[in-house]
């Protein structure tokens, strides 16, 4: 995660910019740093800065209810369930080339890798 005082936190308004002590150090209440940690928290789950900045909106405005949360919250379980479809597809496409390649060079009489000769065979998209 980038630092607490990292010029693109407080640039997307995540968190406000915070005064050096004497020593040059930073010091951060107890609300900055949880917040913190929900920001690393909620980037390491997918959610966009953007889409965590007016979630601490509606935090600090105690604006935010536990169904719109979940209406949130299901937002990314359908943006996720999406991803994975097309990762499904990708996948199959690339195995089915995969084994188109490896078929055409054990035709073709090449050495192929033991890890790659046993998809030669088999149908696309069984694995």
């Amino acid at each position: 995660m980038q630092s607490p005082h990292h010029p693109l936190l407080r640039a997307e308004g995540l968190i406000a910019p915070q005064p050096r002590d004497g020593n040059n150090y930073r010091s951060y209440a107890p609300t900055v740093v949880e917040e913190l940690s929900f920001i690393r928290s909620a980037k390491e789950i997918g959610f966009s800065l953007a889409e965590i900045r007016a979630v601490l909106e509606a935090r600090r405005s105690s604006s935010l209810d536990c169904l719109q949360g979940a209406e949130l919250v299901d937002a990314k379980i359908t943006e996720i369930r999406g991803h994975l479809a097309r990762l499904r597809q990708t996948k199959l496409a690339l195995e089915a080339m995969r084994a188109e390649l490896v078929a055409s060079a054990l035709h073709q009489g090449l050495a192929v890798p033991t890890r790659l000769a046993r998809h030669g065979s088999a149908a696309p998209g069984t694995r």
